[in-house]
Order: C-alpha cells, then sequence, then structure tokens
C-alpha cells in the first residue's frame, strides 16, 4: 500500500508522496509552475470546488494568526498543503495516510496508535491551524 489513499465517490487512487497527489488532484506540471501560476492554479480550483458551500476563499498573510481570523467558512489557499487541506474540511474527499509518512500527520498533536492509517478529514482543522502556525514562524525567522 501507498503512503496516501485518496477515497472520491466509487474510487480510490493511492500515491507514495504529497508530489504524486498534487500532480494528480491539483495539476499535471504544478511544480514546474511559478508561484503566482501556482496560486491562480489552485484559486481556480477552489473556486469550482466552492460553488455551491457558502465559504470565502483566503490566504493567510505571515503576519495573520488562525487563532485571529479562524478557519470556520473559510478556504485557505496559501499554497498546495492549504488547499488540499481545504478540500478535506469540506469534505471533497477523504484523505488516509499511512500512520508513519508524516506528511500531514507531523502536524498533528496525537496521532491515533490504532491502525496503519490516519483518516485525515477527522483532523483537517488541528493539521492546517498547525501547519500554518510553522509556516508563520518560518516565514518570521
Amino acid at each position: 500500500m501507498k503512503n496516501l489513499i485518496v477515497i472520491e465517490g466509487e474510487k480510490d487512487y493511492q500515491f507514495d508522496n504529497m508530489q504524486e497527489l498534487v500532480n494528480d488532484f491539483i495539476h499535471s506540471n504544478y511544480n514546474k509552475m511559478s508561484k503566482e501560476e501556482k496560486i491562480k492554479e489552485i484559486e481556480k480550483r477552489a473556486i469550482a470546488n466552492t460553488v455551491k458551500e457558502n465559504v470565502k476563499i483566503v490566504t493567510i498573510d505571515k503576519e495573520e494568526t488562525v487563532s485571529a481570523i479562524g478557519l470556520k467558512n473559510k478556504f485557505v489557499i496559501n499554497d498546495e498543503y492549504t488547499y488540499i487541506l481545504s478540500m478535506l474540511m469540506y469534505n471533497k474527499f477523504v484523505l488516509l495516510e499511512e500512520i508513519n509518512a508524516n506528511i500531514f500527520g507531523k502536524y498533528m498533536k496525537q496521532k491515533p496508535k490504532k491502525g496503519n492509517y490516519i483518516i485525515l478529514n477527522k483532523f483537517a482543522n488541528e493539521v492546517m491551524q498547525k501547519y500554518l502556525e510553522d509556516k508563520r514562524k518560518e516565514l518570521n525567522g
């Protein structure tokens, strides 16, 4: 089995890493795009995926904190990680991560101790907050 399994309706897709997931679910040339092109691509996809939702598509800059603005009714598109996590928060698909893969799981306070996979949808909000907090610290030095 692979590190990441996406379940979308009746289909499932398996990936070894985040790059494979991004290439399949965002754009096959995503890693060759400029930062601006990447943001435009995920913004376009976010709009398409939230047309029926009552959400605001946002980017959270390095001065903002998640606790200050909250994540309720927000679809965050800072990068591919926040896009995927936002998709999970709105249950657009189910994402399983192998318990020792540490792709999204490394942002969890405490991983489940049973089973081989974590259902990331259950922890998407927590993972998003920790991921953004870590990114903010990284950007602010």
